[in-house]
């Protein structure tokens, strides 16, 4: 997760969303430790993956929709 006191706790950016059976979403969230990855169930964190750049999360979240999601 995202650093508790992180000033850009709340910056994300939506990646893909997926509506069956129940809505799933990714975002990549911007923290000071580095870009997060996030597969969210409603508030249900699913996955969490941290990176070192943008482009990486990218690839990765494009991966997990053709892979898994």
């Amino acid at each position: 997760m995202a650093c508790v006191h992180c000033p850009y706790q709340q910056n994300y950016e939506l990646l893909w969303t997926r509506d069956s059976p129940s809505e799933l979403i990714c975002v990549m969230l911007r923290c000071c430790a580095g870009p997060e990855l996030q597969v969210r169930r409603g508030r249900e964190v699913l996955r969490s993956e941290f990176y070192r750049t943008h482009a990486e999360v990218r690839a990765r979240a494009e991966q997990l929709r053709r892979e898994h999601f």
